[in-house]
């Protein structure tokens, strides 16, 4: 059973905090919480990556469910457990199925806005390639012996190995930032134009593009982030409507099994006084003071109180099934689910019936109207995306950057016999060391500036889609003007159902008293036979249906100020239970600008 006080409810999306009203002992299983860190936060790592791309269909974690077996005694009797309702809420928030799925809906908005945080991510890249090319020499200025007579002509190659590595970066301003450094090392065959064989280049730069019109701002990059964060936050009230929801058919149905139980109760009374009656009247037939149609009216009485009360304990049963199976906990090594034998009996309690204030209170506390307002921002925001791509694109790009090179002087005398073997300067002879050298110098650099344009001719897509994100926000504003409505017709019906409640309980227990009363004199004119038989069951059915009527009463007013409390929002309040939002996790500092 869930502790008396306040019970932490690790769960998939959100943990939810409950102080039970009247709780039992014990603390809650956090179940769920493992699955929540499995859901969210872990990922698997290359060696489990890599082994399960490359077998076959999907991983064992997939189809490894549950053996239906085991939920096939679920709604076998057990004994039964004394349960409050304040046990019963705390129960089903933890182990509802339904529930369970819809903990899943704030997790995926949540990764929405990781996802949409992502793109401010800075990027490392880098490559690495080699090539060849050998071609026949076309001219005699390679090296080699042209005075050599051969029918196979001079081989000319070239051989590059690159190595370049970089880091790219989308700041907020919606700018792109490149800063690459290259490696080049090249071979080729010794000549006057290729005097550094091998040739070792190097460079670094940093490259800009920056929009100016589509795409520009500062806040326009972090509108994707925006509506995630929005969408999120609609996610959140989504499932704490779902929540309410909820615990609403758990006092639904609790106080329906108190109905029936109470229902059992009163048809065993009838019984049992129609089976009195049957007792008194065949002494009395027995004596001969009553005829054998009055033993038979008995009789028949009896018989039809036993159908009633095997209809009664068949709804009971019923009853408790459905219950249990909203709930859905069972105890550690159990088979079925617990079996609920309610503690709590129906009761008036005090609430103050205002339509004004009601309806005050339900326009700004609802989830659902809360989710509605989000919605209606998020597609704003999602039209102010689709109204930037209207514009034509403009963008600034720059660049700027230092270079160094370094070669050896081949060992060649000279490419023929009269001309000189290739000269370079000896300030650029040396290995990569030397490059780098030169690359840190300053006077080798480069730098460029431009700008680019793009002006789409009819501009059909981003039109279209800024026609779709206008519709989709009339939508959701016409979505919200509805549930306005539907909320003040819950409101109105609440409110009317509660005072009409509130009178029921006072007419049925005053009718209740009248109809006990009424029988015990026609019980006293019936003992000196002033009353027949079919008198005194006709009374004995009015007590035992004032007795429903009044029992219904008081269940329809409990049941009808939990469904107020849900229309009004204030339920989780009420039975005071706290839904605390998922962390999006840390914003890294490269993502702050």
């Amino acid at each position: 059973m869930v502790g008396r006080g306040l019970v932490a409810l690790g769960v998939l999306c959100a943990s939810i905090a409950v102080w039970a009203e009247e709780a039992g002992s014990g603390p809650a299983t956090p179940g769920a919480q493992t699955s929540s860190v499995v859901l969210l936060d872990e990922v698997p790592n290359y060696a489990e990556i890599l082994r399960h791309q490359w077998s076959v269909g999907v991983p064992p974690d997939v189809t490894a469910a549950e053996r239906s077996v085991e939920y096939y005694g679920r709604l076998l009797e057990t004994e039964l457990q004394a349960t409050t309702l304040g046990d019963c809420i705390a129960l089903a928030l933890q182990n509802n199925t339904e529930l369970q799925i819809q903990r899943l809906g704030p997790l995926s908005a949540v990764t929405g806005v990781r996802r949409a945080r992502s793109q401010f991510d800075p990027r490392l890249f880098a490559d690495v390639s080699r090539d060849r090319l050998n071609t026949p020499a076309t001219t005699f200025l390679t090296s080699g012996d042209p005075a050599r007579e051969s029918p196979i002509p001079p081989t000319l190659f070239t051989q590059n190995l690159n190595a370049n590595a970089g880091l790219r970066k989308l700041f907020r301003s919606g700018s792109q930032v490149e800063l690459k450094w290259t490696n080049n090392r090249y071979k080729t065959n010794p000549s006057i134009a290729n005097p550094l064989v091998p040739r070792n280049t190097t460079g670094l730069g940093l490259s800009l593009n920056q929009p100016l019109l589509r795409d520009f701002g500062w806040n326009y990059s972090l509108l994707i982030v925006n509506v995630a964060e929005t969408t999120a936050e609609s996610v959140y009230y989504q499932y704490a409507a779902g929540i309410a929801t909820v615990i609403t058919q758990v006092e639904r149905s609790y106080w329906a099994l108190v109905a029936a139980i109470e229902n059992v109760r009163v048809q065993e009374q009838g019984l049992a006084l129609a089976q009195e009656l049957l007792r008194q009247n065949e002494g009395k037939f027995k004596v001969g003071t009553l005829p054998q149609t009055a033993v038979l009216e008995a009789k028949s009485e009896v018989a039809r109180r036993e159908a009633r009360l095997i209809d009664a304990r068949n709804k009971q049963a019923n009853a408790r099934d459905n219950l249990r199976a909203i709930i859905n906990y069972r105890k550690p090594d159990a088979a079925a689910l617990l079996m609920i034998e309610p503690q709590d009996h129906p009761t008036v309690i005090p609430y103050q019936v205002d339509l004004g204030r009601s309806l005050q209170t339900a326009l700004e506390r609802r989830p659902e109207l809360m989710a509605a307002r989000l919605d209606i921002r998020g597609k704003g925001l999602q039209r102010k995306i689709a109204e930037n791509q209207l514009l034509p694109r403009l963008n600034f790009v720059g660049a700027i950057g230092v270079n160094g090179m370094s070669g050896g002087r081949p060992d060649v005398q000279g490419i023929t016999g009269d001309l000189p073997g290739p000269q370079a300067p000896e300030s650029l002879q040396g290995g990569y060391g030397d490059a780098l050298q030169l690359l840190t110098d300053g006077r080798y650099y480069n730098y460029s500036a431009g700008a680019t344009i793009e002006i789409p001719l009819g501009n059909a897509q981003a039109k279209a889609d800024y026609a779709k994100a206008n519709i989709d926000l009339d939508s959701s504003r016409l979505s919200m003007r509805r549930l306005e409505e539907g909320v003040t017709l819950e409101i109105k019906r609440s409110v009317s159902n509660l005072d009409s409640d509130l009178k029921s309980i006072d007419a049925t227990r005053l009718a209740r008293e009248l109809a006990e009363e009424n029988l015990r004199n026609q019980q006293a004119r019936y003992d000196v036979g002033l009353a027949t038989t079919k008198d005194l069951l006709d009374f004995q059915n009015r007590v035992t249906l004032a007795r429903l009527q009044e029992i219904r009463a008081l269940i329809k007013y409990n049941t009808d100020l939990a469904e107020m409390r849900r229309v009004e929002g204030t339920l989780l309040e009420a039975r005071n239970v706290v839904v605390e939002r998922v962390s999006t996790g840390g914003e890294p500092w490269w993502a702050r600008f």
